[in-house]
């Protein structure tokens, strides 16, 4: 098992805290807002395209990845 260290100090997994759903101020390049740590991952738009350095990119589901 793989002991969980950072700087020599050592952390127990166990005991390991999940964030709270309280929410929490946050400010972002200026930019504040009030949210929780613990958050679900926000939905897939598919239908959106992306472009980085001429080309486009198209979101892929799982089933195409593989």
């Amino acid at each position: 098992m793989t002991r969980l260290q950072y700087r020599g100090i050592r952390y127990d997994k166990v005991q390991r805290q999940l964030p709270s759903a309280t929410p929490v101020d946050h400010a972002y390049r200026g930019l504040h807002f009030t949210r929780t740590l613990l958050h679900e991952a926000a939905a897939v738009d598919t239908d959106r395209v992306f472009h980085y350095r001429g080309h486009e990119y198209h979101h892929q589901s799982e089933a195409t990845k593989g």
